[in-house]
């Protein structure tokens, strides 16, 4: 039976059969040994890993062993094209380098600089400015500084027309199909990934009203999954039946490419290069820093919506604007973003908005949560000043080198304090940074707002607005759109605010500032007063305090049309903070007590036990949140005094 057997396997291998059969095997094997022999880094490794050959050729910084790469990046057996693309087997500099990834520096005109130009030198952390220290530097009057040219470095997953993420080029990098793909698949689907937020801001009034980031100008529609990085003109065709002026799709994309710099890619993340770590850093959990920009300027990531415009901080110095701001007290405790905004249920990049202090303070979360500021949030009380924008003015100017009708003259940068408390939509009490807006040349009129209006009405952001309306016969730029933003604080934590600082017959909060734009005036300052009561919710005195000169060819309505709208800015309705007058005495009387009997205890806290300690700590954080409970330090006080 088995010679039979093999007998019949040799009569059907004919020589025809075993011709097909080998060249059906080469067939299938060919693909798989071209992509085998083209994913090798062999000519990258033999010219970077020649550390004469990187001198010879001017660029020391570029010399790199397999060894070093793998090392600083914790990738183990990483290639250099599975990250930088480009033809790994080449020898020939221009074939090797031909559509390889690289870090992009961009101009001020929203170019791509040639970096060799620009600075010859490794991106590592170096000046004194931490905000800025990722950026190039060269030597200027003896001090390491950013060259004037350079406004922003991305790194290599962005699309080099639009600066967007680019999900094409991360599928074929960070997301291949060996590497991380169900994290890209996660992240495309995330709020983050998305981009949800600002795409859905299609004109300057709908869907909700008017934006300090202005309206999405010509990117790409909301979707539930990113799935490209290219140009939208839909928006631009809307934004412009309601421009008196011309708006070109050019100048649309002028606009939206700084626009898409802000936005996060895994990079972004992810990325993290120091001199420590080398140039092939990578972090698996992103550090605060990297949500602040890991050192790459005030325009990119968390910076811009939280410095600039919520004006809050979370590291605190050179990582607010003005910078000096001080940090988060979790912050100054080693305590990063993700511990408190961890990922959702959408995976990576689905990083959950709202911070629960229950964790870290249950026992104080519960007295809070009965006692008579129940409805107050905590940074209510633990956040005394914002910083960043205080004005942000539309007009003409240059934008990208061209002239255009959307200059975004936001740089009135400057401190108010402290910050006004409003009810949300779900009727908290929160703090927010309120600043007045104002955009030109629009065709239509537009109404007041008939309320203060939250952009989320379910509470996803309690972030909030009021269209005051539009205004004419200004001597340019007409029709001024106005409103008015609020954009809820979160940080820094810090010292409590005094019961008095809200408990007034009306809330009050100075804002001084600088107006320090490369466009429009050279540098002037000013101030104004937001004030919170019965009447209305408004912007009062609102001038300048040193002379403004603009700049050739500048007019005032461009940069400066709160020159002649001053006392606009206003939301009717009751906004004050209401309190019994009997009941606000009781308890300032009880928190007078309390503050008199923890000065006490803290004076002989040095003499507690451990365990005495720990009960005294969380006693001390139950007391200040509900004065109810005053008598409790008075007795705590009374048992260690007669021990």
């Amino acid at each position: 039976m088995a010679n039979r057997t093999i007998g019949s396997i040799g009569e059907w291998l004919t020589p025809q059969r075993m011709f097909v059969a080998f060249w059906l095997v080469l067939l299938i094997l060919m693909p798989l040994v071209y992509r085998s022999m083209q994913q090798t880094s062999s000519g990258c490794v033999r010219c970077h890993g020649d550390k004469k050959r990187m001198e010879a050729e001017g660029v020391p910084h570029f010399y790199i062993t397999k060894e070093t790469v793998e090392k600083q990046s914790k990738h183990p057996d990483i290639e250099c094209r599975d990250c930088h693309l480009g033809n790994g087997r080449s020898t020939d500099k221009g074939i090797a380098h031909k559509g390889m990834l690289k870090a992009i520096l961009i101009s001020e005109d929203g170019d791509i600089l040639n970096r060799k130009a620009i600075f010859n030198g490794p991106l590592l952390p170096s000046g004194s400015n931490k905000i800025y220290e990722l950026l190039p530097k060269i030597q200027q009057n003896g001090q390491p500084d950013v060259p004037y040219e350079v406004r922003n470095l991305l790194w290599h997953d962005r699309n080099l027309k639009t600066f967007n993420f680019d999900p094409d080029i991360a599928k074929t990098t960070c997301g291949k199909s060996n590497c991380h793909p169900q994290e890209l698949k996660q992240f495309r689907k995330s709020t983050m990934g998305v981009n949800y937020r600002q795409r859905y801001m299609r004109t300057w009034t709908a869907p909700y009203g008017p934006h300090n980031c202005g309206p999405s100008f010509a990117d790409l529609p909301a979707s539930d999954e990113l799935k490209g990085a290219g140009f939208s003109y839909k928006n631009t065709a809307d934004i412009v039946r309601n421009l008196n002026v011309p708006f070109t799709h050019q100048q649309a994309e002028d606009k939206q490419k700084f626009c898409n710099i802000c936005h996060a890619g895994c990079l972004d993340c992810h990325y993290t290069p120091t001199q420590k770590g080398g140039v092939h850093s990578f972090t698996k959990t992103p550090t605060a820093e990297s949500c602040a920009g890991f050192g790459r300027g005030t325009s990119i990531c968390h910076p811009g919506a939280m410095q600039s415009r919520r004006g809050e901080t979370y590291i605190g110095g050179d990582y607010s604007i003005p910078t000096g701001m001080k940090p988060d007290v979790h912050y100054e405790k080693g305590i990063q973003c993700v511990a408190c905004h961890p990922t959702g249920e959408k995976g990576m990049g689905d990083m959950e908005r709202r911070a629960s202090c229950q964790d870290c303070h249950l026992e104080i979360e519960e007295a809070h949560a009965s006692g008579v500021h129940k409805t107050l949030d905590c940074p209510s009380c633990h956040i005394s000043e914002l910083r960043g924008y205080q004005i942000t003015i539309w007009g003409p100017g240059t934008v990208a080198g061209r002239q255009n009708p959307f200059k975004k003259y936001s740089l009135y940068y400057g401190i108010q304090s402290p910050p006004i408390i409003v009810k949300d939509q779900k009727g908290v009490w929160r703090p927010y940074k309120i600043w007045p807006h104002s955009v030109g040349n629009i065709k239509e009129d537009v109404a007041a707002s008939p309320a203060l209006t939250f952009k989320w009405p379910n509470g996803e952001t309690h972030d909030a607005y009021y269209t005051v309306g539009t205004f004419d016969n200004l001597s340019a730029n007409n029709k001024h759109l106005l409103w008015l933003q609020l954009d809820q604080a979160a940080h820094p934590f810090g010292k409590a605010r005094k019961c008095g600082s809200c408990h007034a017959q009306r809330q009050t909060a100075q804002s001084t500032w600088e107006f320090f734009d490369n466009h429009g005036a050279y540098p002037f300052n000013g101030q104004h007063t937001i004030i919170a009561d019965t009447e209305s919710l408004r912007i009062e005195d609102i001038k300048n305090t040193t002379p403004i000169e603009p700049m050739d060819g500048a007019k005032l309505e461009d940069f400066a049309s709160w020159l002649f709208l001053k006392d606009r800015w206003k939301i009717p309705g009751d906004f004050s903070i209401k309190a019994d007058k009997d009941k606000y005495n009781q308890y300032l009387t009880w928190a007078k007590s309390i503050e008199h009997g923890l000065t006490k205890l803290d004076n002989i806290s040095g003499a507690f036990s451990k365990t005495r300690l720990k009960q005294y700590k969380a006693l001390r954080g139950v007391v200040i949140h509900n004065e109810e409970r005053a008598r409790e330090i008075e007795d705590f006080l009374k048992d260690n005094l007669t021990q």
